[in-house]
């Protein structure tokens, strides 16, 4: 018998995510089934009600991205809405949410980020032709982060 015990890159663990994105890329995870990368096509807005306060669409191609959709939250956290911003130098978006969404559409893996703060998940999907055509952000304030450190031991000895 052959075992082989290398992880499962869809079930690697980023440390620490907020509920809010492990939500996100579970459905990232869900939403590409057998496939390299979730369809663009397949993204529901109503499958993520509760997360939609915390995140950004943005669409484009290669290099250049433009937000298109921004959550009241995220917008709160990013200091005003970003729509139109786009991830050109000087596009209006911050340098490391630039660089983690350039990040996902490249390596078409979700890429996770940090600043000021705030943490960030960036989750690639891609059109008919294989190519990342939206990138779907999670923002949290690092306040909102459930700490997993501490706890009770519980003795089940009779």
């Amino acid at each position: 018998m052959i075992l082989n015990f290398q992880p499962d890159r869809r079930f690697a663990q980023m440390e620490p995510l907020s509920s809010v994105l492990r939500d996100l890329r579970v459905y990232w995870d869900f939403s590409r089934a057998q496939l390299t990368l979730p369809l663009s096509e397949n993204l529901f807005i109503s499958d993520l009600v509760d997360e939609m306060p915390h995140v950004l669409l943005v669409y484009g191609e290669k290099s250049r991205f433009q937000v298109e959709f921004a959550g009241d939250t995220a917008a709160d956290l990013l200091g005003g809405t970003p729509i139109g911003a786009t991830t050109e130098a000087g596009g209006g978006l911050p340098d490391e949410l630039t660089r983690c969404i350039l990040a996902a559409a490249k390596s078409g893996e979700p890429a996770p980020g940090g600043m000021d703060g705030m943490q960030i998940l960036c989750l690639p999907f891609c059109g008919e032709f294989d190519d990342v055509d939206v990138v779907l952000v999670g923002l949290v304030a690092a306040a909102n982060l459930e700490s997993r450190t501490g706890g009770t031991v519980v003795s089940l000895v009779r």
